[in-house]
């Protein structure tokens, strides 16, 4: 039987640095903690779990950007809304600054789920090559290529959104 306090206890604090880091909002946080854990435990009933560090972060990672995806899309109205009922004299304003802060967030969710998972496992959680490899079922190859397209991905998408021209000129 899986001892689930001393699972939770021992990498609960990095599941939760994972998911601070990618969402910000104690909410989202608690939220993506808990279905972590949850989708942890079903596929603990289903397979033997080999290395709890990994699942979970993996796990962590992509419910992360899950949310954010869903986030992203609810994101433009509801800013717009918000700065009406705030007072605001100016909503446009209130939505390029939202749109400004969130970019990087916004461009992660446009990613192909296994490069915005690498990316968030090697730059967020400090995994080599070969620890993503083996947690995602890749060579250690294969994650650098998708890292070094998802970087790549991620600057054509800030360019565009910051209305730069490739390459780093403006």
């Amino acid at each position: 039987m899986t001892d689930w306090e001393s699972i939770v206890r021992g990498h609960g604090p990095t599941v939760w640095r994972t998911l601070f880091r990618l969402l910000g909002r104690r909410a989202d946080i608690d939220e993506c903690f808990q279905e972590t854990f949850l989708s942890a435990l079903e596929m603990s009933r289903r397979q033997k779990v080999v290395c709890w560090s990994a699942l979970l972060q993996t796990v962590a990672t992509r419910k992360a950007v899950d949310r954010l995806r869903r986030k992203y899309r609810d994101r433009e109205e509801s800013v717009v809304i918000e700065a009406m009922a705030s007072g605001m004299s100016d909503p446009s304003r209130a939505a390029e600054e939202a749109e400004r802060a969130g970019l990087l967030e916004q461009a992660m969710t446009r990613l192909p789920a296994r490069q915005a998972e690498a990316i968030c496992l090697h730059a967020l959680s400090g995994w080599s090559y070969q620890e993503i490899g083996q947690q995602l079922g890749m060579s250690s190859s294969a994650v650098g290529t998708s890292i070094h397209r998802g970087k790549q991905r991620l600057r054509e998408l800030l360019e565009v959104s910051l209305g730069t021209e490739p390459g780093g000129a403006s």
